[in-house]
């Protein structure tokens, strides 16, 4: 990894600590959080625009601390009010890291092709930014959770963790699209399949009240324009056979992975971690 790849990776861990030192965040959250940079330092050594990504990545937070005392939109409609508050779906909710970030990871093979990726997130991270700054608006959800179950709990964990603000359009549902979308030049069943997980991940936004329903609506279709513009005629040259083979094996990986990241939460929620229970 070149020099100032190394320093990059540096920096970005030093940003992730700040910020949670910031915000209190628990022991829990800020350990598996901190993962993030470590995938990411990866993503470093293999193109300059992941080291791009890697360091704007922290931004949303920045974004978040500085329009906090801003006027705020809330762009409620019917279709919000047809899909109250649901906390199971914070399990489909918190497999964005996995659906959004370790599955391209895991999955998408060949320079060109994950060079095109990287573009593709860059994309709409920055097209997502500008809504942020134009258009900043404060999630619906509630203030606390009545914790009476393992999802009731891990999405109150999920409230404390995460800052209300920045939500259109839905980065985290951006982000999926965008690696299914990728998935899907390397595999085509893989590809499908994480576009349907992508779709519940847009449902849970809502159902969470981590987004509007036209926030969800704004994230896909940014996707969707980032897929036209850097992935729907790349790669140029043919995928190794044996990467597209090894796809779907690889994405049941992630699966595996995300199974036991669930398991470890589901330990600390019965060690009484976290948020007292209701």
């Amino acid at each position: 990894m070149p020099r100032w790849a190394q320093w990059a990776v540096v920096i970005a861990s030093l940003g992730y600590a700040l910020l949670f030192v910031r915000f209190e965040w628990g022991a829990t959250a800020a350990y598996v959080l901190a993962a993030l940079p470590v995938a990411l330092a990866w993503m470093v050594g293999r193109t300059w625009l992941a080291g791009a990504f890697m360091l704007l990545l922290p931004m949303y937070f920045a974004i978040g601390i500085a329009t906090a005392a801003w006027p705020h939109y809330a762009p409620h409609t019917a279709l919000d009010d047809a899909m109250p508050l649901r906390p199971g779906w914070m399990i489909v909710y918190g497999s964005l890291y996995m659906c959004g970030f370790l599955l391209p990871l895991m999955v998408v093979r060949g320079r060109e092709l994950f060079h095109q990726a990287v573009k593709a997130y860059l994309f709409v991270m920055l097209v997502s930014y500008a809504g942020f700054l134009i258009y900043p608006t404060i999630a619906p959800r509630p203030e606390s959770v009545r914790i009476d179950g393992f999802a009731a709990w891990a999405l109150q964990v999920f409230y404390e963790i995460d800052q209300p603000y920045g939500c259109f359009p839905s980065l985290h549902v951006a982000y999926s699209f965008v690696a299914a979308f990728a998935c899907y030049r390397v595999h085509h069943g893989v590809g499908i399949a994480a576009v349907v997980w992508s779709i519940l991940i847009g449902l849970s936004t809502v159902y969470t009240k981590q987004h509007y329903a036209v926030d969800a609506i704004a994230g896909a279709l940014i996707s969707v324009c980032a897929y036209g513009l850097f992935l729907r005629a790349r790669p140029r040259s043919p995928i190794d056979a044996v990467d597209r083979a090894l796809a779907p094996r690889r994405a049941l990986i992630v699966v595996a992975v995300y199974l036991c990241v669930i398991g470890l939460f589901w330990t600390a929620y019965r060690l009484g971690l976290g948020p007292v229970r209701g």
